[in-house]
């Protein structure tokens, strides 16, 4: 089964635009995101949803990861973890489909303070590991989002598993941003 239908292939779909650009969407204002969350919610997508800046570390975001997706008693709180039961733990419906959704994902990317300069940060890894994720999905005609929102508006996260995040149709110029 194809991941969309040929009528379903249409720019003015915000799921097919958000997955046709890599599947993870930036966000700044969270009225915009909300707009698009609760638009992907009547299309019958399950909505997961994350406040980022309560991570204080590592640790913070695998419990809260772990909790809110019901991973098994034995994941093991690191990224090869997360990796795997994203791929096999973590059930997106062949109906519909998932969407992850990251407020405030700028916070957590901050307190990654701990990494060398030739290693990527955590929040960037985590991001990556979740793209690879959509594609995995995609393989079985599932769909599976992640849309991050950010307060800061000039937040780039780039090579997520061969594409960059792109920010959201209404907030793509940096003018729309306040930059």
């Amino acid at each position: 089964m194809a991941i969309f239908s040929p009528h379903e292939a249409d720019d003015q779909r915000r799921d097919w635009i958000i997955l046709r650009d890599g599947g993870v969407a930036l966000y700044w204002r969270p009225e915009v995101l909300k707009k698009d969350v609760d638009w992907l919610e009547e299309q019958g997508y399950n909505i997961v949803e994350f406040d980022a800046s309560k991570w204080n570390s590592e640790e913070q975001m695998h419990d809260s990861v772990r909790s809110a997706l019901s991973f098994p008693y034995y994941y093991g709180k690191n990224l090869d973890a997360l990796d795997e039961c994203m791929r096999d733990d973590f059930t997106v419906p062949d109906s519909g489909g998932a969407v992850l959704v990251f407020h405030h994902y700028d916070q957590f990317a901050k307190i990654d303070q701990r990494r060398g300069p030739d290693q990527r940060k955590l929040a960037q890894v985590v991001l990556d590991i979740l793209a690879g994720t959509i594609r995995y999905h995609m393989l079985f005609g599932r769909r599976l989002l992640i849309l991050v929102q950010s307060d800061d508006p000039g937040i780039r996260f780039d090579d997520l598993a061969g594409f960059s995040a792109g920010w959201n149709s209404q907030e793509w110029l940096n003018s729309s941003r306040g930059l």
